[in-house]
């Protein structure tokens, strides 16, 4: 029979095999926001950030890199309130607390490995701007 640790070491080193690809990511600039705050509606998050993780080998419908894909008109249900398959602690995105999401532990490199996999790190305002979406709700606005 195998142990629970050796399973768990299993996941990890699998999770880590599978990502050593993702390195496709270019950060783009957030839009402009003439009020000094960060973006909170998740249509810009879907542009400005999720479309650069769809690398053939990351989170398109072809990679599915960690069962989770970004693509537009999937990538909300795929987010929000979804326990994560590898660190099942976390949801992906927990609404209204952006700092036990999982996608902001992620990106800020809190848990291994960080995303984008090897990879430029994602501007903090970025990631500001993702967790004010999810503390404001996470709505699919």
């Amino acid at each position: 029979m195998i142990s629970r640790n050796l399973i768990l070491i299993l996941v990890i080193v699998i999770y880590f095999l599978i990502f050593t690809s993702c390195s496709d990511y270019q950060p783009t600039t957030p839009p402009d926001n003439n009020s000094g705050a960060p973006l909170a509606k998740f249509s810009e998050l879907q542009v400005k950030v999720f479309n650069n993780c769809l690398g053939a080998q990351c989170h398109s419908s072809a990679g599915n890199q960690g069962n989770l894909t970004l693509e537009a008109g999937v990538s909300f249900n795929n987010l929000v309130g979804v326990q994560s398959s590898l660190f099942p602690q976390y949801k992906r995105v927990e609404a209204g607390n952006s700092a036990n999401s999982l996608i902001i532990k992620i990106l800020k490199g809190e848990v291994n490995p960080r995303m984008p996999l090897n990879g430029s790190s994602i501007p903090a305002a970025t990631i500001d701007s993702i967790a004010k979406w999810i503390d404001q709700g996470a709505l699919n606005n």
